[in-house]
């Protein structure tokens, strides 16, 4: 499927006040830089590979969607549902996730320098080997969430959210907080 079919079935869908419905499709490596997916469903969806750079996928329900290598820099995922997601190696460079479910998600080896996880859900989230150089995570719920190899410098995150995660194994830590 190319950029403009995924246009055409957003454009039909919400010319008919529906939500654009794109479960289970595969978009792997397809170029959707700056396309308007907000509060579209996209559980199950193919998405590795794919340029997302400054799209909109705010609210948008992308349950154990395969996000894995997309460029997501710069993207809108605010209140997204990410639940189980994989989004392996992905990059997230000052992204807004502002309120976003990540729960079990898998973000190991993700770049994620800058990005807003305020208020985020990262219960259980795979975290291993995250750069989240500058990450603002301040009310998130971090809880039995692994933050091993983890690279946290200048990070906003709070002396107790890292006594709840799982692990904290060879993390490098934000200035002056420490592994408990």
């Amino acid at each position: 499927m190319k950029r403009d079919d995924v246009e055409k079935i957003i454009e039909t869908a919400r010319r008919a006040g529906q939500i654009p419905d794109l479960s289970k499709i595969n978009l792997a490596e397809v170029d959707l830089s700056g396309i308007n997916l907000h509060r579209a469903y996209l559980s199950g969806a193919n998405l590795s590979g794919a340029n997302l750079s400054g799209a909109n996928l705010g609210w948008a329900y992308l349950r154990e969607a395969d996000l894995s290598q997309a460029n997501l820099n710069r993207v809108n995922l605010n209140s997204a549902n990410l639940f189980r997601a994989n989004l392996h190696k992905a990059n997230l460079n000052e992204a807004d996730l502002r309120r976003s479910n990540l729960r079990g998600a898998d973000l190991s080896h993700a770049y994620l320098y800058r990005v807003n996880l305020r208020g985020a859900n990262l219960f259980r989230t795979n975290l291993v080997y995250a750069d989240l150089t500058e990450a603002t995570m301040i009310g998130a719920n971090t809880s039995g969430a692994d933050f091993s190899l983890a690279n946290l410098t200048e990070a906003n995150i709070t002396q107790e959210q890292l006594s709840i995660v799982s692990s904290l194994h060879q993390t490098v830590m934000p200035n002056g907080l420490r592994r408990s």
